[in-house]
């Protein structure tokens, strides 16, 4: 396996040392904690297979309109 040396600076290892289990090495741990980025073209291609129902499209739209009103803690 192939490795890579970082620099990090004190505060950056003492956060990711506080993460780390003891069991497990720094790389582990950052594999753990950061999650890889989504492949939004692959995420997209099975949207595109799955054909929502009327039911769901209306309840996604519906959640949209909500999020986009004012809320009454804001005012």
């Amino acid at each position: 396996m192939a490795t890579k040396t970082i620099t990090i600076d004190m505060d950056a290892y003492k956060r990711l040392k506080a993460v780390k289990d003891n069991n497990e090495s720094f790389s582990q741990t950052i594999k753990r904690v950061i999650k890889e980025p989504m492949d939004l073209k692959a995420f997209k291609k099975r949207l595109e297979k799955n054909i929502f129902s009327p039911e769901a499209v209306k309840a996604i739209e519906e959640h949209i309109r909500q999020r986009g009103k004012t809320s009454k803690r804001t005012r």
